[in-house]
């Protein structure tokens, strides 16, 4: 009995640590996958012998072992293996679930996130430069290979790449006098399913956008307001400028360039500080809102009489007037998500933009300084006919 109970005791021994060795083993095959950094704010990556480490903009530092880098929608997801005898790493950049480039990296060399690299003169780089949603300024000597995700890559006349150029979502741009002993490559318009996999310079190009219709609902909010509140006086603004467009247009600008003089007469004297600082800024303000609010009235009763847009309402020929005039300042910023803030088209058009707005508010200032902000003419009051006296009968 004895003999069996230490039998049972050495197999049951055994199997246990068959299996804890076996677990131990799988355990130790497979990767480790680190916690992703989703809603943290990545500045650096510096890959080095002992893994990977990351800097957060809040100055947190999170160290990895050597693996896989992605960049997704979902943020920044680092997939790490147990270091082996190496001390060289791989970082793939993938955009779409499709790896766009891979670069092996080694100790020295440079990667960051959301801020440009400058690689200044005479100064030299023993390794890779990668560098995603910023540009890449070489002016001094890069040893290994230059990768820039969603901006460009700068060589300056003394600038020196030993290796390849690529800019994925940019361009390469050198300078006479700059070498690339090897590859140049730049892919300036990303594929259209890569778009909402290039959350860096994606969201930094949407900004513009975002801000320019959000200013457009702004100035159709005031314009609402003035219409609601003052409509007699857009009314007499809007006359006006309908009988002296050229002449408001002058006034206008003759007003905009008079503001600043006006400003440091009204500073000289005392009872003029008031005045300078808040009468004046005030008149300004409320010029403007209703002279723009007059002339996109204007703009859209023109597009209401000559096109098959037929809005109903007052509002809704205000609101169109609007869209009519802030349109190439809108398309504008829409194109240079997809093409750069400098691509010629986008220039043309953000200049084209500017000058409309432009000229739209200084009519409406013009015609609100001839109007005294819609109080002129004064109303005419209709005479009233005087009641005759009851006549008393005659005895």
């Amino acid at each position: 009995m004895k003999k069996i109970n230490k039998s049972s005791t050495i197999l049951i021994l055994y199997l246990f640590l068959f299996f804890f060795s076996s677990a131990n083993l799988h355990a130790q095959g497979k990767k480790k996958t680190s916690p992703d950094t989703t809603g943290q704010k990545i500045t650096e990556i510096k890959i080095g012998d002992q893994g990977i480490t990351i800097m957060t903009q809040e100055g947190k530092e999170i160290k990895e072992k050597p693996g896989e880098v992605v960049v997704g929608k979902e943020g920044i997801k680092i997939t790490t293996t147990e270091p082996k005898e190496t001390t060289t790493t791989e970082i793939k950049i993938k955009l779409g679930g499709k790896t766009a480039t891979a670069v092996e990296l080694n100790e020295g060399d440079i990667v960051k996130f959301g801020k440009d690299i400058t690689v200044e003169e005479g100064e030299k780089i023993p390794g890779d430069v990668v560098c995603i949603g910023g540009d890449v300024y070489v002016k001094g000597t890069v040893e290994g290979s230059v990768v820039s995700i969603g901006g460009d890559v700068f060589l300056s006349s003394t600038g020196v790449i030993e290796k390849d150029a690529t800019s994925i979502g940019g361009d390469v741009k050198k300078e006479p006098g700059a070498i690339i002993k090897g590859q140049t490559q730049g892919l300036s318009f990303l594929p259209g399913d890569f778009f909402g996999f290039h959350p860096i310079t994606f969201w930094n190009r949407g900004i513009g956008f975002l801000f320019t219709l959000l200013m457009i609902l702004f100035l159709f909010f005031l314009s609402i307001v003035a219409l609601a509140l003052v409509p007699k006086n857009v009314q007499k603004i809007k006359d006006e400028i309908s009988r002296n467009a050229w002449k408001s247009a002058l006034i206008g600008f003759l007003g905009e360039i008079l503001i600043l003089p006006v400003f440091i007469l009204l500073l000289i004297t005392i009872i003029g500080i008031p005045v300078a600082f808040l009468i004046l800024p005030l008149f300004i303000l409320i010029a403007m809102i209703l002279g723009y609010t007059s002339v996109s009235l204007i703009v859209g009763e023109k597009l209401k009489q000559n096109t098959n847009l037929k809005p109903q309402t007052q509002m809704l020929t205000l609101a169109l007037g609007i869209l009519a005039v802030e349109f190439m300042s809108l398309f504008a910023n829409f194109l240079r998500i997809f093409c750069g803030l400098f691509s010629p088209l986008c220039v043309i058009f953000a200049i084209l933009g500017f000058m409309i707005t432009y000229v739209v508010f200084t009519i409406g200032f013009g015609g609100a300084i001839l109007t005294l902000l819609g109080t002129r003419p004064k109303d005419k009051i209709a005479p009233t006919t005087p009641t005759p006296e009851p006549v008393s009968p005659q005895v």
